[in-house]
């Protein structure tokens, strides 16, 4: 009686402990944040932080999530809570500047009417004409308003960045300004049609309607300081440059201005080479820039990959025929980084005949190369003659021999370097009210991409009649791309900071690591199986020939030993089959015990220890201070 009375006891002070450290942790540890994921998936980057700070007036973000129609969809619901803790640590990081709001849109209510109002994207989930909502609505002071129609849980990667550049474009409502230094007819021109040979209007390049649908574009000559009030400096396959204009995107660069720049070694798009004849490079001006930055692009050569190439048409005879054109590169996810937010969501940029983007030795202050485009390695550095005129892609093809490195065709440059006019200012270049750099005053903000036929209608629209009308049909995300670096790089280096993240839901690769090994065991079993299945059979083949009279055979004594060790065999491997299967199962139990005690029993165990002491620190601190003071007082 005694000892159960005692057991009752024991029970009850365990719990009470338990609740009183679970008390004594609320109360120390209230305000203290620990993220200890494997990239700190829950906390804000430094560049994230200052935008959440930035706005001048408050922003009001209104997350709609469907949570009752989400029910039974874990997926949903684990992406849903990843969401709002990211926007609550935007909230959180503004000091006041962002108002969030959650709001539940109902089936068939106001709050989903808002919704739709909002722009956010329904997806239908049943019959019933239930729809599940899980969007963001951003407005300012002024009613400027931005939308995410959906959060796509594919999409995770770059959730901080989408946010970011939400509140970053409500924080500066006003279109930006692109500065565009160009010798490409991006804006329509004329040129010589060669059946009447007569000069023909040509209208704007689908790219330039797109940038400009996004931004002020304003054409610059490039003679003059770049202006303050640009945004970003676009530089596109300049075929002559001054250095007075050299030196003017020089200092633009050193003072950390925001600048991308398409410079191809054969650039198709260009009709001003001739008409038909192989495009021109851009201007060798740009070479001082690179030498400065320790880059270079080298002349003449083009980047052949045989597993991007894209398929074209040739005629062969007196029909067409399909080859792949291996200059012409399909850049896939295989080709795209991952972790750049202009193309970590992109399916597919093509390319023509891209330069490649080296490090070049000799330069002060060599630049940060970071690939934003490669190749993959079954690719070469070819000689831009290789390719003909008319270009050959057969010819190509035959001159090809892979390597084992990927080239890099487009890449962001960062750090600081020094300028390409150590000597001062050229003869005519005009100097702001500073003075001229001799280095990077800020890091830079360069993204440098080695083609200008990416930005070429006929790489990535198609046009089509549409009941009278000629419209364009995307193929591939080439308008995303430079649209979307654009955006983000005017957006300033806060916003390019925010990169890729981890995502949060991650796989169990040690399980998967032993179940590989596992799969490759039964699987070499497997096909040990399949040979000796084979080879008896054969054997059996032979021994059962029929005789010279065509008679029935009845099996011998050597068939049926072949036949009984055949099956003895069999039955062997399949054993020895459920032995690795159980093996594996075996480890995987194991490991899952494991974590399960690291869950359930240690960290808990590690809280409370560390909350106990932060406990007792805090009350000797209290103490001492309380003695001091009382000190002071009989003093």
């Amino acid at each position: 009686m005694r000892g159960g009375i005692k057991l009752i006891v024991a029970v009850v002070v365990l719990v009470v402990l338990f609740v009183a450290l679970n008390m004594l942790a609320g109360g120390t540890l209230r305000g203290l944040r620990l993220d200890a994921t494997q990239g700190s998936l829950f906390t804000l980057t430094s560049g994230a932080r200052k935008i959440a700070r930035a706005p001048d007036e408050p922003i009001t973000l209104r997350f709609y999530y469907s949570a009752g129609v989400a029910q039974g969809r874990p997926e949903v619901q684990s992406y849903a809570q990843r969401v709002r803790e990211m926007l609550e640590e935007f909230r959180r990081a503004s000091g006041g500047k962002i108002n969030l709001e959650i709001i539940d849109p109902e089936p068939f209510s106001e709050e989903e009417d808002a919704a739709v109002g909002a722009g956010l994207t329904g997806v239908p989930v049943n019959s019933a004409g239930e729809s599940l909502y899980m969007g963001l609505s951003g407005t300012n002071t002024i009613d400027t308003r931005e939308t995410i129609p959906f959060f796509d849980p594919r999409k995770e990667r770059f959730l901080e960045y989408d946010i970011a550049r939400m509140i970053y474009t409500l924080s500066h409502p006003t279109k930006r300004t692109i500065g565009l230094i160009s010798g490409l007819p991006m804006e329509g021109g004329f040129s010589m049609d060669p059946r009447t040979r007569q000069p023909v209007q040509t209208p704007p390049w689908q790219m330039m309607n797109e940038i400009k649908g996004a931004f002020d574009v304003r054409a610059l000559t490039g003679d003059e300081p770049i202006s303050a009030d640009i945004s970003a400096l676009v530089v596109a396959h300049p075929t002559s440059l001054s250095d007075a204009a050299v030196f003017a995107i020089d200092q633009w660069v050193l003072s950390g201005g925001a600048t991308i720049i398409f410079a191809d070694p054969l650039c198709e798009a260009d009709l001003s080479a001739g008409q038909g004849s192989p495009g021109v490079p851009s201007a060798q001006g740009l070479s001082k820039l690179w030498g400065a930055w320790g880059v270079e692009i080298p002349a003449g050569m083009v980047a052949a990959d045989e597993l991007l190439g894209e398929p074209v048409l040739m005629r062969s005879g007196s029909r067409p025929e399909q080859v792949t054109y291996l200059v012409w590169l399909g850049c896939d996810k295989r080709a795209l980084s991952r972790d750049d937010a202009s193309t970590g969501n992109l399916s597919k940029v093509n390319f023509g005949t891209a330069g490649i983007i080296r490090a070049k030795e000799g330069a002060a202050k060599p630049a940060l190369v970071t690939p934003v485009v490669t190749t993959t390695p079954r690719s070469m550095a070819m000689p831009a003659e290789v390719i003909g005129f008319p270009p050959d892609p057969k010819a190509v093809t035959r001159a090809f021999a892979a390597g084992d490195k990927a080239l890099t065709l487009a890449a962001r440059l960062g750090g600081r370097v020094a300028s390409a006019f150590p000597d001062g200012p050229p003869e005519g270049a005009k100097v702001g009210e500073g003075g001229s750099l001799k280095e990077s005053a800020k890091d830079m903000n360069v993204l440098l991409i080695a083609d200008c036929d990416v930005l070429g209608d006929g790489l990535w629209a198609r046009p089509q009649n549409f009941f009278g009308q000629q419209v364009l049909t995307k193929i591939a995300d080439n308008s995303d791309f430079v649209v979307g670096a654009i955006d983000n790089i005017s957006g300033g280096t806060d916003l390019v900071s925010v990169r890729a993240r981890e995502e949060s839901t991650r796989p169990f690769t040690t399980v998967q690591d032993m179940e590989r090994r596992a799969q490759a065991r039964y699987l070499a079993e497997e096909e040990a199986l399949e040979a000796l299945k084979k080879d008896t059979e054969e054997r059996l083949a032979q021994l059962q020939q029929p005789g010279a009279d065509g008679g029935s055979l009845v099996l011998t004594p050597e068939q049926e030993a072949e036949v009984q060790k055949f099956r003895a065999q069999l039955l062997d491997t399949r054993k020895k089959l459920r032995e690795v299967k159980k093996g594996l199962r075996d480890d995987i139990d194991r490991l899952g015990v494991q974590l399960k005690l690291i869950n359930t029993a240690l960290v808990p165990a590690l809280v409370t220890v560390f909350a106990i002491g932060l406990g007792l620190y805090r009350r000797a601190r209290r103490a001492e201070s309380v003695a001091m003071a009382a000190k002071g007082v009989v003093s």
